[in-house]
């Protein structure tokens, strides 16, 4: 269950372990890198697609908007819209192709590429070392430097070839859609890999400085948020210098599709490098299964637990609050939006025919579906992390205890279910009742507060199926657990992009995501009805697989 049934090692100073893997340098280095691509994979590969086929989405803009003229209005409503700019920034002048499409979709890529450089890193870094398994590799004679550069050099490279792709895909459409240039296809692709290579540097210091991986990883994802905060702010005041300091506001300094700058991107570029050089400097004088800042993982007071629930409960109380708190927080910025952003979306506007390629109904309808989206996104991605659990607890060893002292495989397969789904409702009442509540205070037409709660807590079945998924992977194929993140990935790729490439009405169905009831007509309960059946067909031949399968025999 993580830190509180952890096995500790003792702790020895990084200068002083023993064997032959105990001298400084890159011995081992390449078969390292081998099997460290061999071993996330599946996760790039989930990750990466679903960016591509994002950016491949940019010639749908011509369609809505075929022309400067047509787009004028748009582009100075979103320009003096506070929503807009919240989320995206502020769009460019005079409004090309390109520059929306490196305003919006560069938004996305932005945010998720550097979601994806801190899972990536503090996978690879820093739990791998919490698991022992960096202990395994420098016994078998790896160089010093190896169990750190391997991790960090896989990362970089992945968002090298992610910024790669990008750029061909939009030097490409240079053929087809005369507004994009093949200067700006690259700035924009330069951008993505400064950006991507500064958070790969932040989460690798991060993973120095904590005790833990699961620390680490709440440390890079607060820096990620708090980057994010430092753009809005440098949006929304004169203080336009402290773009400067966040990796999401550099593509405001590089001007993709506008000027083109080079010397910031070589500028960014180099601070990128001399983060990971300082974290390299943490890494050489950190010792080992330690770190920098104080740990907060662990408590002398005596823990009153009588059954493995309540000792699951006590362990995950801190991560469902930080999910909670992430999720009130999205939602109380989406309400607050609500009053700004219908106006955009009014009946007959060129950006009410362009969201309305995404989802259908009138402009409440159609704000509430992509926000409860959002959200829902979110919930999804904190109940995998909680099924997902349950393997790295076997991998841990962490299961053979538990199941020694008497917990059956089947307690530990539903406790975990019933902890996610639990997790989920819980999260998804608090998303809508906030977002309702700061609905109330800007919109109140078109019965916007009750759309706003019942599209949100109506979605639970398919976070049911998230976690059956979830569950049949885990009972089955523990090495294929990341493929449901291909399932999440997917689902938000079909919500907010499938009706903009033109995907079938079944393709954009299979989501797991956006499936909601409406609080006018007739209800339609078919697609959450089949929902319901997937994610406890998933949860039945999960927990079959799981009570026959061997432990760690995979």
């Amino acid at each position: 269950m993580s830190a509180a049934t952890r096995v500790h090692r003792r702790p020895t100073s990084a200068g002083a372990a023993k064997g032959p893997g105990s001298r400084g340098g890159a011995s081992g280095l390449v078969p390292a890198l081998r099997l460290t691509v061999r071993r996330c994979r599946f996760q790039v590969l989930a990750w990466v697609l679903p960016l591509w086929g994002l950016v491949m989405a940019v010639p749908s803009y011509v369609s809505v908007y075929p022309t400067i003229q047509l787009r004028g209005a748009l582009v100075e409503g979103m320009r003096n819209n506070p929503g807009t700019r919240l989320l995206y920034g502020r769009l460019p002048l005079p409004g090309t192709i390109g520059q929306l499409a490196q305003w919006e979709i560069g938004s996305y890529l932005l945010v998720c590429t550097g979601l994806m450089t801190v899972l990536l890193t503090c996978r690879l870094l820093r739990a791998d070392e919490d698991d022992g398994l960096v202990e395994a590799v420098r016994a078998a004679g790896v160089g010093r430097r190896v169990p750190f550069a391997a991790p960090v050099a896989v990362v970089l490279t992945v968002v090298t070839l992610l910024a790669a792709g990008v750029g061909g895909i939009l030097h490409i459409l240079t053929l087809t859609v005369a507004e994009l240039t093949v200067g700006g296809a690259w700035a924009a692709a330069g951008t993505l890999a400064a950006t991507g290579w500064a958070f790969t540097a932040l989460t690798a210091a991060a993973c120095q400085l904590t005790r833990d991986g699961s620390a680490a990883r709440a440390l890079a994802l607060m820096t990620l948020g708090a980057s994010f905060g430092l753009r809005v702010t440098a949006d929304e005041t004169t203080a336009s210098w402290l773009r400067w300091l966040t990796p999401l506001g550099w593509r405001d300094i590089i001007r993709p599709y506008s000027e083109n700058r080079a010397w910031p991107l070589l500028v960014c570029t180099g601070v990128s490098l001399a983060v990971l050089a300082g974290a390299t400097a943490l890494e050489r004088h950190r010792e080992y299964l330690g770190g920098y800042l104080p740990d907060l993982s662990a408590t002398r007071r005596r823990w009153r637990v009588r059954s493995h629930a309540g000792l699951l409960a006590r362990l995950t109380v801190r991560s469902t609050a930080t999910w909670t708190v992430s999720v009130a927080a999205l939602s109380a910025l989406f309400g607050t939006m609500s009053g700004t952003i219908t106006d955009l979306l009014a009946p007959g506007s060129r950006t009410a025919a362009y969201v309305g390629m995404m989802t259908a109904g009138d402009p409440v309808v159609q704000f509430m579906s992509l926000l409860t989206v959002f959200t829902v996104l979110m919930v999804s991605i904190a109940v995998v992390q909680r099924v997902t659990g349950l393997v790295a607890d076997e991998r841990a060893g962490l299961t053979e205890v538990e199941a020694a002292a008497g917990v059956s495989r089947t307690r530990l397969l539903l406790t975990r279910a019933c902890a996610a789904l639990i997790e989920g409702a819980g999260l998804l009442a608090v998303s809508g009742a906030v977002l309702a509540a700061f609905t109330a205070a800007q919109v109140t037409q078109d019965r916007a507060v009750e759309r706003a709660l019942v599209f949100t807590v109506t979605q639970l079945p398919g976070v049911a199926t998230t976690v059956g998924l979830a569950l049949a992977l885990v009972g089955g194929a523990p090495r294929r657990v990341p493929l449901v993140w291909a399932v999440v990935a997917w689902s938000a790729f079909a919500q907010f992009l499938g009706g903009l490439v033109e995907l079938p009405g079944w393709a954009i169905d299979l989501s797991v995501i956006g499936h909601h009831l409406d609080v006018t007509g007739p209800a339609n309960w078919k697609p959450l009805a089949v929902q319901a059946a997937v994610g406890a067909a998933g949860a039945v031949i999960g927990l079959v697989a799981h009570r026959r399968r061997d432990l760690v025999a995979w």
